[in-house]
């Protein structure tokens, strides 16, 4: 049986790298604000995260001109709606003066922001180590025992991945190595990546998500899992969905969808009318060892 999981919220749980992603990102924008327009520029971002969270569903994580994550899919996700926000508002003055030195610098919005992302994560690892959970790694542990394959495929760099799998003692190699017993980490996968044009959508439940992602869709053909996992279902399942109606080589995937106490209630409805197309799992990880384990 082989295992296709993405990495963050699966392995870990992202809260303290959530808050310190959006610290980072708060603080740099801050940072090229005129010294003058500070203030402003604080009250502003505050009252555009508020302006978020009340239509999740409107902001989120753009690529290619088109949502490929909502804004409250996960602790990170709001953050990239802030980028998302600032662009939609660059015509205004304050987000004007912010794009501006962003760009006369050479950046992008994007980059801006994985600077900080990276700047933020990399806080929490120095001051608390690496945060793959005790319980997720037990069941990675019990599912590599009983023989399974498991392919850990991510957005975060592959040095952060071995580096973090190493701390927490699991084996794993780098793609394209492979050693029984051991995880293989396929990171930078870049799953997020929409392709360029009008894209393509799938309904899930009422949720209107994009499934044009070329850079996994590579994945995906490749590895050609038995079960997919992960806790941000426009990035890590709704494109195993769209596979799963329409190849018939996908039917018996099996497609598990972590459910946290930061997961918003509307996506759980949603996914949760899907039937057994989605199979959402409490607990973490060690949910979706019970479930790979019992009788069906």
């Amino acid at each position: 049986m082989k295992l296709l999981s993405d990495f963050d919220g699966v392995w870990t749980y992202p809260d303290a790298e959530g808050a310190a992603h959006g610290a980072a990102l708060d603080a740099a924008l801050l940072a090229i604000a005129s010294e003058g327009d500070r203030a402003a520029v604080r009250t502003w971002i505050g009252e555009a995260r508020a302006a978020i969270r009340r239509a999740p569903e409107r902001w989120g994580w753009s690529a290619a001109g088109r949502l490929s994550a909502f804004a409250d899919e996960d602790p990170f996700t709001e953050h990239g709606a802030l980028l998302h926000y600032i662009d939609a508002h660059r015509n205004e003055p304050l987000p004007a003066q912010l794009v501006a030195a962003i760009e006369r610098e050479g950046g992008t919005l994007d980059a801006f922001g994985g600077t900080a992302h990276v700047a933020g994560v990399g806080e929490v690892e120095s001051r608390r180590g690496p945060g793959i959970t005790a319980d997720a790694a037990a069941a990675g542990r019990a599912l590599l025992a009983a023989g399974a394959e498991i392919v850990v495929v991510s957005n975060s760099g592959t040095g952060k991945l071995a580096r973090w799998f190493a701390h927490a003692g699991l084996p794993a190699t780098v793609h394209p190595a492979r050693q029984p017993g051991a995880l293989r980490l396929r990171g930078s996968a870049q799953k997020f990546v929409l392709a360029e044009g009008p894209g393509e959508a799938i309904d899930a439940g009422g949720l209107r998500v994009e499934v044009a992602r070329p850079h996994y869709a590579a994945v995906l053909a490749e590895e050609a899992p038995d079960a997919v996992v992960g806790d941000v279902f426009s990035i890590d399942l709704a494109l195993p969905l769209a596979l799963k109606r329409r190849e018939p080589a996908w039917r018996n995937v099996r497609l598990f969808w972590l459910v946290h106490p930061y997961t918003p209630e509307r996506m759980r409805l949603a996914i949760g009318s899907l039937g057994d197309e989605v199979e959402p799992v409490e607990g973490g990880l060690p949910g979706v060892v019970d479930k790979l384990t019992a009788p069906r």
